[in-house]
């Protein structure tokens, strides 16, 4: 019934497959957990590799680095059952009923499930706050909050999809890096007309990044949303889906693409010490990610 595909890069995923192992047993229900490492470090490799002991868990060890598009397209071709379950592995399940949510919706092949994801209340340690509050107030949202536009709201992190929709659209695996893999295959999915269903079952995400890597982990992902943009050949109805872009293309439109540039130049200092700092603003992350696409877009 269930393949449960999780991609692994640097992260332990003991509790996180162990939750997901007993749920499986005590549903009864035919499922397995393909884990596809994509070239870890060493540590990891060998802490992970213990899961292939559980039954029911397939552990296939990558040695070289394929990229977040192409190892989730991997995991899909490994799995043997009509269903996938895709999550990441910087996760936990919020109780023991995970699995049962999803189960109803394992009958229609043409229609897609997302879970959602929520935080811990608090990060623990301020360095990880940007990643927090960036997580808490932009990405934690209602079922009833991301069906309004239930495209626009996909994410990688936690769906449910059958094999034959996956092997129709894949990810595109010319997006290589971090980002906006998802808002694209949100956006073939619109176009194609497929009905994304948003529930109420979020993962945990437990993977917060310290605010230097953050940043430029969302340099990367803007660079990858330009990549994107061209793909689409500039279509609107993708400009109309990420904020970002559909701010940027009015800044263009207007002409002020270089003095953003200019004012980013000019005070990116100021603003990155305010984001590496124990009170980061979004807002100053807007601006910065708008400074940003400017510079990166001439």
């Amino acid at each position: 019934m269930l393949s449960i595909c999780i991609p692994i890069y640097n992260y332990d995923l003991s509790p996180l497959v162990n939750s997901l192992h007993e749920q499986g047993k005590t549903l009864d229900i035919p499922f397995e957990i393909i884990l596809a490492d994509d070239a870890s470090d060493n540590f990891y490799r060998n802490l992970n590799q213990k899961l292939n002991n559980l039954e029911h868990v397939k552990y296939i060890q990558l040695e070289k680095n394929i990229g977040r598009a192409k190892i989730r397209n991997y995991l899909a071709k490994k799995a043997n059952f009509p269903y996938l379950l895709i999550m990441d592995c910087d996760s936990i399940t919020p109780d023991n009923k995970f699995l049962e949510r999803y189960l109803p919706f394992c009958k229609n092949t043409n229609i897609i499930v997302c879970g959602g994801t929520t935080h811990y209340p608090s990060p623990g340690d301020n360095s990880f706050l940007l990643r927090w509050l960036y997580g808490k107030n932009r990405e934690e949202k209602t079922a009833a909050q991301r069906n309004q536009n239930p495209n626009n709201s996909f994410m990688t992190n936690n769906f449910l999809i059958s094999k034959k929709l996956f092997e129709k659209f894949r990810l595109n695996e010319a997006i290589t890096g971090y980002g906006h893999e998802d808002t694209y295959f949100g956006y073939q999915l619109k176009k194609a007309g497929i009905n994304i269903i948003h529930i109420d079952n979020p993962l945990i995400h437990t993977g917060l990044e310290p605010a230097d890597v953050y940043v430029r982990k969302t340099e990367e992902a803007i660079h990858n949303l330009l990549k994107i943009y061209e793909i689409t050949n500039y279509d609107q109805e993708f400009v109309n889906m990420v904020s970002l872009l559909k701010t940027f293309r009015k800044i263009k439109k207007w002409r002020l693409t270089y003095f953003l540039q200019i004012i980013f130049k000019t005070f990116n200092y100021k603003i990155k010490n305010n984001l590496l700092s124990s009170n980061p603003k979004l807002w100053i992350l807007d601006l910065y990610k708008l400074g940003y696409i400017c510079k990166a877009a001439k």
